[in-house]
């Protein structure tokens, strides 16, 4: 089962996804209403800035595909950073929600445990210290 993936965000990421978001024209101060077509070179410009303002924030998006083992995913953070500008890469894991006692948290319609993305490796804390079996 395919359980690991990476979050972050890169500068190619950030550049599309302002691509998506800045508008090709903008309103008219002289006539309401009326809308004004960008040239390119500012259009380009207000995508350059979008992107900075995305790459200064704290959002993260999924950005690869998921993978079976974390080795794999620690190999595509080693190229993502060769290969671009980004910023907090880490890897994260699929699995069962869990509540402040670490419970697992139940989906009050499907009364199927919550399944969502946590951190890689699990925290201290998270981990439940399991004695071996001892024989008589």
């Amino acid at each position: 089962m395919s359980t690991f993936a990476v979050f972050g965000m890169t500068l190619d990421v950030a550049m599309a996804e302002a691509r998506k978001t800045i508008k090709t024209t903008r309103p008219d101060p002289k006539r309401p209403g009326h809308k004004i077509e960008l040239s390119v070179e500012d259009w380009l410009i207000k995508v350059t800035q979008k992107a900075e303002q995305i790459m200064g924030g704290v959002r993260l998006k999924q950005l690869s595909p998921l993978f079976d083992a974390p080795q794999y995913a620690e190999h595509f953070i080693e190229l993502a950073r060769k290969g671009s500008k980004c910023r907090d890469m880490r890897i994260k894991a699929k699995r069962a929600l869990l509540d402040a006692q670490g419970e697992p948290l139940i989906n009050p319609k499907t009364k199927a445990p919550k399944v969502g993305f946590t951190e890689w490796p699990p925290k201290e804390e998270s981990k439940v210290a399991v004695a071996p079996a001892q024989r008589v």
